[in-house]
């Protein structure tokens, strides 16, 4: 596979993942924020725009909030820009995508883009663009070969997934709300579901670890992890590049966290969340300089 293609399909698995992650909190912590009064409305946003490394100096009420996270085109980091960013990777692999991935995710920017989002009541239009994307992965799941293609989309999914569940995280819901706080971080992963099925309490300490170190719920980190190794041991059988680097990374990422089971120290879960991050984003750069770094020029002579 040419370097473009996979780099394309890599930043679709990326942005897809950065904007319904983005979403879901979004939604969440609105609601928090207008039904729980305690917190002011500057603190409630500088929490979160921090955690996703947003600047907060003008934000200082929840609708405000709301236009920050949405965003615009021109912002990836934002809600609108990520979607606009993964349709743009989509068209420079058209040829390569299917049909009906393409179709699903265009209908995605087009509902954002087209001002059917409203900041009055970004709960509903957010689970709107929400049943948009998750039809957009369903096409990708029951359309797309498990080729080159498909294991680097998976590949940049799993890592953004990592960060983008550890900047949640750093929002420390429990901490600022220590009474809806938890739960909402769980919905914000859309997690509540599989969490209240394991019958602990939902405290700020189960939750976090959780979310962390949960070997079944396909969002926390160490079933992120695992899925990245696989993506990476997918490429090595398919004859892509054999980069130790990448593969040290993704093993250590994964080992770590499935050996820690067991683990109810909350010191230690924050450790490796931060470690796990730092290991996500040195997976980054090796995913970048083994597959899509231009390696040299040839220089014919006659």
């Amino acid at each position: 596979m040419l370097s473009r293609l996979a780099e394309s399909f890599y930043w679709i698995g990326r942005y897809l993942e950065r904007a319904e992650a983005t979403a879901r909190l979004l939604a969440e912590h609105y609601h928090l924020t207008v039904e729980d009064r305690s917190v002011p409305d500057d603190v409630a946003a500088a929490v979160v725009l921090d955690a996703l490394s947003l600047p907060h100096d003008i934000v200082i009420s929840p609708t405000e909030l709301v236009r920050a996270l949405l965003g615009d085109v021109a912002n990836p980091s934002t809600v609108i820009g990520s979607v606009g960013a993964a349709r743009e990777n989509a068209r420079s692999v058209r040829d390569a995508l299917s049909g009906d991935v393409f179709e699903a995710l265009n209908g995605a920017h087009l509902t954002l883009t087209r001002g059917l989002t409203a900041a009055a009541s970004p709960g509903a239009s957010m689970y709107r663009v929400l049943e948009r994307l998750m039809v957009v992965n369903g096409a990708i799941e029951w359309t797309m070969p498990r080729d080159e293609g498909h294991f680097f989309l998976s590949l940049g999914r799993s890592l953004e997934r990592i960060d983008m569940t550890t900047r949640l995280l750093d929002v420390r819901h429990d901490l600022v709300w220590p009474d809806t706080g938890p739960v909402a971080t769980l919905r914000s992963a859309a997690g509540l579901s599989a969490f209240l099925r394991t019958g602990e309490a939902p405290t700020g300490e189960q939750v976090r670890e959780f979310l962390v170190l949960d070997q079944t719920f396909p969002r926390s980190m160490l079933h992120s992890a695992r899925a990245a190794e696989s993506a990476v041991c997918g490429l090595q059988t398919l004859g892509g590049v054999d980069d130790l680097e990448l593969v040290r990374e993704v093993g250590l990422m994964r080992s770590r966290l499935e050996f820690a089971g067991g683990v109810h120290d909350p010191a230690v879960i924050d450790q490796l969340c931060h470690n796990t991050q730092v290991s996500g984003v040195s997976a980054a750069s090796a995913v970048a300089d083994a597959y899509f770094r231009q390696a040299g020029t040839i220089v014919w002579s006659h």
